[in-house]
């Protein structure tokens, strides 16, 4: 393969098996890893999880923390994920001997104590990191939080009618009063904000309850970053599907509005 290819995607990196296949494997190391919610779609079983995997997989390869054993016809990364017994899950590859392909073939996921994984390696490979400054990970419920209303309802408007089914006024209204009791909640509540990781950085999740009938909320997540001068800026909403799916990259999810 050519020497552009981006390696840092798995499956420029390995031959993952047929479709089919790799659901199989991605299956199996749901049941092995400690229990946790991998799809809000039952059509689609554990696609959250091959999305983790691909992502941690890029991260894990971006920081050479891709092992490689001494004879060198295998290789693995920590996919961050723990077995219930609290053991690290690592996938393993072998050397592809076809040429012209990707270099490696996935074999599978191994608990750490796996005969064969310990017949090759003599060090667990290092867990994908995304700061060194692990105090980006709090959010702070003093700073302002600025909306680029127009912004939001103009790039983001598909996915908030099909959630909350308004009109955008009615949302454009609604949104500034949402806002303002989830600030209220966060000062009571600092969980409630989720940190995210997003084209290189840290940016948070802020989760807004919004009205759409008597007695019934739809919730949805302000993705906000921190700017210079020490207050945050929300330029895009998630729904609460995909604002788990990009909180799972960083850490396992245990606020309640993204789990329930």
């Amino acid at each position: 393969m050519s020497d552009t290819v981006d390696y840092s995607f798995i499956y420029n990196y390995a031959f993952c098996g047929t479709k089919d296949g790799y659901k199989k494997m991605i299956s199996y190391l749901a049941g092995i890893a400690e229990k946790e919610k991998w799809t809000f779609n039952e059509e689609e079983p554990n696609g959250l999880l091959e999305k983790y995997i691909r992502d941690t997989f890029s991260q894990c390869y971006k920081q050479n923390k891709i092992l490689v054993s001494k004879d060198e016809n295998c290789s693995c990364f920590n996919t961050g994920l723990l077995t219930p017994n609290g053991n690290d899950i690592i996938a393993l590859f072998e050397k592809n001997s076809r040429s012209g392909v990707q270099p490696w073939i996935l074999k599978g996921f191994k608990d750490k104590c796996n005969r064969e994984f310990m017949d090759l390696f003599s060090d667990i490979p290092e867990l994908a990191s995304y700061t060194d400054n692990f105090e980006e990970l709090y959010f702070n419920p003093e700073y302002n939080i600025v909306v680029n209303t127009d912004h939001i309802l103009d790039d983001n408007w598909d996915r908030i009618e099909n959630t909350l089914h308004l009109s955008k006024t009615v949302v454009k209204t609604l949104l500034s009063g949402v806002l303002e009791e989830a600030k209220m909640k966060i000062k009571r509540n600092l969980r409630l904000v989720v940190p995210q990781y997003y084209r290189g950085e840290i940016m948070y999740l802020v989760p807004i309850r919004i009205p759409v009938d008597d007695d019934k909320y739809e919730t949805m997540a302000l993705a906000v970053e921190k700017t210079s001068t020490s207050q945050y800026r929300a330029n895009t909403i998630f729904t609460k599907e995909m604002a788990y799916e990009k909180a799972r990259l960083l850490m396992k999810p245990e606020s309640n509005w993204l789990i329930e």
